[in-house]
């Protein structure tokens, strides 16, 4: 790239910049050219993008925030102090089939081989797409008149620390002006995806039982643990355990405890393709498509699962009591025996998929321009489980389980789980028979053990089709440059399919030790770094259990699901993800291009307002119980129509050649992600009484007024610093249902429910269930009123030293720093949380580009965050612990045709960690370990 700027004789300097320069170079660019408030990263070439996705690039702009809980490297983001599902993904700004299922867009579904660019647009104008509330990530192929003659190809090989993993990909690519009017290009990408994460979750947190407290083995201990010293943690109150099992109580201690590994391994496959025919030189079409096939085909996950919960268990505390502020006490340390033992294997095939074709045609002039374009795209989003455990229950008797535990505290590194037997665990004799009450997931023997079939299955297709029509009128010495309005049709069609897998009609006699097998994981589990785990750690021959379990026997009505297995029609989810939405989108803009002087000082923007609507219908099947007391599903259809007006005004001053002051007002809306808020009302019978789940259908978008203010100050050639200030206030926000008179309605016969009332804060209903008054436990969503509000600062210095002499000349560094703050409170009081969002995070990076050779180093820190919802177990929050994680890159130019280059990620060796109230309290750790990329790339 050349990049020209005056000097005071009126010569022009050229500063040309390559490589990582050229890539913060174009950013600059296009942020300096851009009518709003925008961010962006710029490829410097075929694959260019030195990170592993989509996700972790952009998570290098100021407001970005990648979620390291997405499974699979997803890769979802947060955008400016919102979730992810509070923005909308465009590709070259126009709206595609986003293959999501239960979240945002997930960008590892995409190889970034293909872009060009990605631009976080963060105060859209009227002519942008609508369904952005936190603003629009754009990804950008560029158009085939646009490219430079020639072919390039990439070939590279990943490496992954955690398993000794190795994976390659290739791409290759080719643009040819067949004509000086006639363009083509192509690119396809392949990556062998093998990877894999390993975790130590503490899954809850339980009250010792009297039974534990009282065994008389624990008296000595009870009477002789001192209060305080080396072992109580540091800043805590120790005590004491006193004598007698009252002095135990509320002691809680970690009772469900796992180690787990996800593995993942499949393809991805990428390509996209264009041509462009300048038909003369005021008429222009173009045709392009692109699509992306991510098949992790062999992702599974190997669990290890220590459950002390039965009242039988028996827990000798090793160490000491200690209380934290939400006025619990806590012991982490014990030796156990008679604990449940789960050995579980889930399988879990994943697809992610999406295409989309757009033609395009372009009519300018001097005084007119008219485009119009239309689109196709379609998506799917296919997630499988099937689980099989294996589980040694507790026995009243004793089931010869011991051994010792250790949380770790707040260092995972002094982790403990010692597990006897140390051999084969034995699996006891069959036959293992299936607990016919309804279609459980569960086969018992004699003795009390159990195998387990479950899982659940998600299929989700996307369909997006539009028209979209502009015409723009210029002007010459106006205050509007320009006069644009547009139109837009979009349907988008989403349907859901689901199914839960159950254990009816197995073949239970077959079940024998030949279900279990040494997992492959116990010598390598956590990279080594998780203190003295459980590594004689058994887990269930998935294909060796299906091939005794399959086939199933059928029974009249039995609707076996796609893996195989009986459907169980009597779970809630069943309904609650079997359901279709159709949105069809209607919308119209008038937008003014302002560019005039104002006191001698150039402003330019823009002004308008878009109006759309929205014609929804939803077809579902509403589950509930006829006469006889069986599950019925009611095909049930819901429609409703929404409108918004969305104004807007964009400004940049150009206060001096340097310095640009931006402003920015607008009102935005997101739609409520399908999936995730299920819109049908589903009745669950439980032991004691009913569970009922309100369907959103009646959702509608939650709305936001945004106000930017930001100044930017190009002090060199491809330099930068920004400061941006922002406010959103949220309206109509989904929340989880805590009004009184839909938690317990009085008439609720319209559910079969009678009529409710409250005990203390309990909803019984008329109804008896084993002779006394049912418990009726009712949940739900819906749109509160109360505004909440979301303000934020981001900051951004980008410099090239190119001033400097010699060898300094060749370095340059970015910092970009966000804060975002969450105010309000909901409408029951309580304080408002946007889950997932860190209030601080910064990227510090460094490059240097000189000759052939090019280095860059990359910190990226977030701090903690708290996650949805809040504690089942004790009411705590659950947070997830401040990170940083340092990145590296190397390339080197061997001649004018190849170059190869050597990546890093995860330099620091970080595990995310989650804990509760506090990290002396953990509830998971995960370890991704570190991986690195060696990749040769050329031209033809």
């Amino acid at each position: 790239m050349a990049q020209a700027q005056k000097s005071d004789g009126d010569t022009v300097t050229e500063v040309v910049v390559t490589g990582f320069k050229k890539s913060y170079a174009d950013a600059v660019r296009m942020k300096r050219e851009s009518a709003g408030i925008t961010d962006s990263i710029s490829s410097d070439g075929l694959g260019r993008f030195p990170d592993l996705n989509v996700g972790e690039a952009i998570q290098r702009l100021p407001g970005v925030q990648i979620n390291r809980e997405a499974a699979s490297r997803d890769a979802t983001i947060n955008l400016r102090g919102l979730p992810g599902t509070y923005a909308r993904t465009t590709i070259n700004g126009q709206g595609f089939a986003e293959p999501i299922l239960d979240s945002s867009t997930p960008l590892g579904a995409f190889n970034s081989d293909i872009f060009s660019a990605i631009s976080i647009i963060k105060s859209p104008s009227a002519a942008d797409q609508a369904g952005g509330l936190s603003g629009i990530i754009d990804l950008q192929i560029a158009p085939a008149l646009g490219r430079k003659d020639g072919g390039t190809m990439k070939l590279a090989y990943e490496h992954n620390e955690l398993g000794d993993l190795g994976s390659p990909a290739a791409t290759i690519g080719y643009n040819k002006h067949l004509t000086d009017d006639l363009a083509v290009f192509g690119v396809l990408a392949y990556k062998k995806e093998k990877f894999r994460r390993d975790s130590i979750n503490f899954v809850q947190y339980t009250q010792l039982n009297d039974l534990t407290v009282s065994n008389p083995d624990l008296a000595a201990y009870y009477a002789a643990t001192p209060a305080g010293g080396s072992a109580c943690p540091s800043g805590q109150v120790c005590r004491p355990w006193g004598t007698g099992a009252k002095s135990t109580k509320g002691v809680l201690f970690p009772s469900d405890n796992r180690q787990i590994v996800k593995y993942n391994e499949g393809d991805l496959w990428t390509g996209a393709a264009g041509l462009e025919y300048r038909v003369n030189e005021d008429l222009k079409v173009g045709l392009s498509g692109f699509y992306t096939r991510r098949n992790l085909d062999k992702n599974y996950t190997d669990l290890l699962e220590v459950d002390m919960r039965p009242t039988t268990a028996v827990i000798k505390p090793t160490g000491v009591v200690f209380s934290l502020a939400d006025g619990f006490n806590y012991i982490n340390a014990f030796d156990y025996s008679n604990a449940q033992v789960n050995r579980s294997f889930r399988s879990e095939p994943l697809i992610e998929k999406t295409w989309n074709v757009t033609g395009n045609v372009e009519y300018r002039n001097d005084d007119w321009r008219v485009t119009g374009v239309l689109a196709a795209s379609e998506a799917s989003n296919n997630a499988l489980q099937t689980q099989i455990d294996v589980r040694t229950l507790a026995k009243a008797g004793g089931n010869g389980i011991s051994g010792s535990f250790f949380s770790g505290g707040e260092d995972i590194g002094k982790y403990l789980m010692s597990l006897n037997p140390a051999g084969a665990p034995v699996v006891s004799a069959g036959p293992y028979v299936w607990q016919g009450a309804g279609n459980t997931p569960t086969l018992q023997n004699a003795a009390g053990d159990q195998v387990i079939v479950a899982g659940s299955l998600g299929y989700l297709t996307n369909k997006l089709s539009s028209a979209q029509g502009d015409i723009e009128r210029f002007f010459e010495n106006r205050v509007l440059s320009s006069l644009v309005a547009g139109a837009r049709f979009e349907r988008a069609e989403f349907t859901s399919r689901g199914y839960r897998t159950s254990a009816k009609g197995v073949q239970g006699q077959n079940v024998d030790s030949s279900f279990l097998k040494l997992s492959p994981y116990a010598s390598d589990f956590f990279g080594g770094s998780g203190g003295a785990y459980a590594a004689n750690w058994y887990t269930v021959d998935y294909a060796r259990a299906v091939s005794r379990l399959q086939p199933v026997t059928t029974a009249p009505g039995d609707l076996v699901t796609p893996t195989g297995w009986i459907n169980d029609p009597t779970n809630g989810s069943y309904s609650a993800y079997n359901f279709s939405v159709t949105n069809d989108n209607t919308s119209a803009y008038v937008m003014g291009k302002i560019d005039t002087q104002v006191l001698g000082v150039r402003v330019r923007g823009n002004t308008g307002a878009r109006f759309e609507s929205t014609d929804q219908t939803i077809n579902a099947l509403n589950r509930n119980f006829d006469a006889a007391g069986n599950v019925v599903y009611v095909p049930t259809t819901y429609h409703q129509k929404y409108e918004h007006i969305l104004p807007s005004l964009l400004l940049a001053a150009d206060l001096t050649d340097t310095l640009v002051l931006r402003g920015a007002s607008y009102k935005t809306f997101v739609r409520p992600q399908p999936r995730n808020l299920a819109p049908t009302t589903s009745l669950t019978k439980t032991g004691n009484g009913f569970q009922l789940a309100y369907g959103g259908y009646d959702l509608q978008p939650y709305t936001a007024w945004s106000h930017d203010i930001s100044l930017e100050w190009y002090n060199r050639p491809n330099s930068l610093v920004s400061v941006d200030v922002y406010q959103k206030t949220i309206r109509n926000l989904v929340i989880a249902e805590n009004r009184l008179s839909r938690l317990c309605p009085a008439d609720a016969t319209a559910y079969g429910l009678g009529h409710l009332s409250l005990n203390g804060t309990t909803c019984q209903s008329d109804i008896l269930v084993n002779g006394s008054p049912a418990v009726v436990q009712i949940s739900g969503n819906y749109n509160q009123q109360n505004p909440i509000k979301v303000s934020g600062v981001e900051i951004s210095v980008q410099q090239n030293f190119d001033f400097l002499p010699g060898f300094w000349k060749n370095f340059g560094g970015v910092f970009n720093y966000s804060y975002a703050k969450i105010s309000g409170t909901y409408a029951d009081g309580t304080k408002a949380i946007l889950p997932g969002v860190s209030k601080n995070a910064f990227n510090v990076i460094g490059f240097y580009e000189g000759g052939k050779f090019g280095a860059r180093l990359v910190y990226n820190y977030r701090d903690e965050y708290i996650l949805a919802g809040g504690n089942t177990f004790t009411g705590g929050a659950s947070r997830v612990k401040a990170r940083g994680q340092l990145d590296g890159s190397m390339s080197y130019t061997i001649n004018d045709r190849f170059s190869v280059s050597f990546d890093a990620y995860n330099l620091t060796d970080e595990l995310r960690t989650q804990y509760q109230n506090v990290e002396l309290m953990p509830r998971a750790n995960d370890y991704d370990g570190r991986t690195y990329t060696l990749t040769l790339r050329g031209s033809f």
